[in-house]
């Protein structure tokens, strides 16, 4: 007889991940963003003038996806592209003053949602450094045996 799976650490981890990023969506919707896009702004604004083509390789997301967000944000008026200086066939990405407006209102969604969290990880009586910890090495856990 086959073991039950209904108590897996990945089981658990992927219905995690679903109810925080529809957490995320419900409140980023207030300001025209979602659980997809949001770090997009962060990411720009913390590395102005990042060529799409970083961005992806550094957050390790799929380059058509990348285009799909940044024609998303450039549409809602929140990024810009500018031509890269020392490479014509790329572009630079930079925040617009409304996309520089949202930048402090998704930290106080974020910070929102990380103390949800937070009470949850503690009121199970676990530490939150550790439990941090424990995530960071579960997602580098695929990267190290691609390589």
């Amino acid at each position: 007889m086959q073991e039950s799976r209904d108590n897996s650490i990945h089981k658990w981890l992927i219905i995690a991940g679903r109810q925080i990023s529809q957490q995320l969506d419900q409140r980023l919707a207030s300001i025209g963003l979602n659980a997809s896009n949001y770090f997009y702004i962060l990411k720009i604004h913390d590395n102005p003038g990042l060529t799409q083509k970083i961005l992806g390789e550094k957050e390790f997301i799929d380059p058509s996806n990348v285009t799909r967000a940044v024609k998303q944000l450039i549409g809602q008026g929140l990024i810009e592209r500018r031509s890269h200086p020392q490479d014509k066939r790329a572009y630079q990405l930079v925040l617009t003053t409304k996309g520089a407006a949202v930048y402090p209102q998704i930290f106080q969604i974020l910070d929102a949602v990380e103390q949800t969290l937070t009470t949850a990880v503690t009121a199970q009586g676990a530490d939150q450094q550790h439990f941090i910890n424990a995530l960071q090495q579960i997602s580098h856990t695929n990267n190290d045996s691609n390589n």
